[in-house]
């Protein structure tokens, strides 16, 4: 398990990792084992579902057979492994279950593709393939197979003013305590579902942390910072900003650990269906992770969205209240 402290300073927000003991039942090796071991390019599909779960082919290599009934999460993790390997149909040497539900996905993320679309272009593409594939027949499904691999999203009322949001201590409250505001539409006569008037979406960053340091591929990189060499003079990091060494000489414990994480929280509004629509204003919360080398910092990749906020104008001054499940996390 891993647990996180933060601070915000300048600007930037600013996490402390604290490392407990975390074991992979059935496996020996520790976290820190994890990623000193090799990484299997071979595969890069089953290297993503490793990455996912947390864990690398040498833990799986080393965990005995068991009698015992496996877990819902186990038996996910093992479908998921079974996936990667398991070709699109047989004799299939070039995409397997899991590589080509992925980059068809990829190519619904990329252009815009709605769900109608996406089967269509299945259900056209199934015929085609030779009897017996294993191509997944539709959107819905090929999201079930994906799910594990924590694309998710958690879903959380809020006051359509940005009083407040309908979150933890207040989930159960239908009006807001600041406006007065209800926090559902009124009901039709067909409708049996309560709608909210307003829905920010929140994407937990806990693991996407805790991958960063559990692949061999990144976690070598997770302690870049410590190690650069500042030029005098010379600006080529936020690291070598006077703000950062301002917030090492105030927090001296933070700064004498250097796998702690440095995020720059940054946001801004857009209009998602174009400037010929009505006026429309979405702002994405984005989390740099400052750990990593100029090359890597910058990259979409690591560039985590952590919150959605929907709304026709901006949220102003009360973005902080749509913050409160990001701030939540990282405390």
């Amino acid at each position: 398990m891993e647990n996180y402290q933060c601070w915000y300073a300048h600007g930037e927000v600013y996490v402390s990792k604290r490392r407990m003991e975390e074991t992979v039942v059935g496996s020996t090796s520790s976290a820190s084992n994890m990623h000193e071991a090799a990484n299997d390019n071979t595969n890069p599909y089953r290297n993503m579902v490793m990455d996912a779960i947390r864990m690398n082919q040498g833990n799986v290599s080393q965990c005995p057979i068991i009698e015992e009934e496996t877990n819902l999460d186990a038996t996910r993790f093992f479908d998921l492994l079974k996936d990667s390997d398991e070709p699109l149909w047989d004799g299939c040497t070039n995409h397997s279950k899991l590589s080509a539900v992925a980059q068809v996905f990829t190519i619904k993320s990329d252009h815009g593709l709605i769900e109608a679309g996406y089967d269509k272009i299945i259900e056209w593409v199934r015929s085609i393939l030779l009897a017996g594939n294993r191509l997944k027949e539709n959107f819905y499904i090929a999201k079930s197979m994906m799910k594990p691999l924590g694309l998710g999203y958690q879903k959380i009322d809020m006051c359509p003013n940005f009083c407040m949001l309908y979150y933890l201590e207040n989930v159960e409250m239908t009006e807001c305590m600041t406006c007065g505001h209800s926090r559902y539409k009124p009901r039709t006569c067909r409708g049996k579902t309560l709608v909210a008037y307003k829905k920010l979406r929140y994407f937990p960053i806990t693991p996407r942390l805790q991958r960063l340091f559990m692949s061999p591929r990144t976690a070598e990189h997770m302690t870049w910072h410590q190690a650069h060499h500042v030029v005098d003079g010379v600006m080529v990091h936020p690291f070598d900003g006077e703000a950062w060494k301002r917030f090492n000489s105030v927090h001296p414990h933070f700064s004498a650990e250097s796998r702690n994480v440095h995020f720059r929280l940054c946001t801004d509004g857009f209009n998602p269906f174009g400037s010929f629509a009505a006026p429309y204003s979405c702002w994405p919360v984005i989390l740099i992770v400052y750990n990593l080398p100029p090359r890597m910092c910058m990259r979409p990749e690591f560039m985590f969205l952590s919150t959605v906020i929907p709304d026709p104008s901006s949220p102003g001054r009360n973005i902080d209240v749509s913050l409160r499940p990001l701030i939540d996390e990282l405390a």
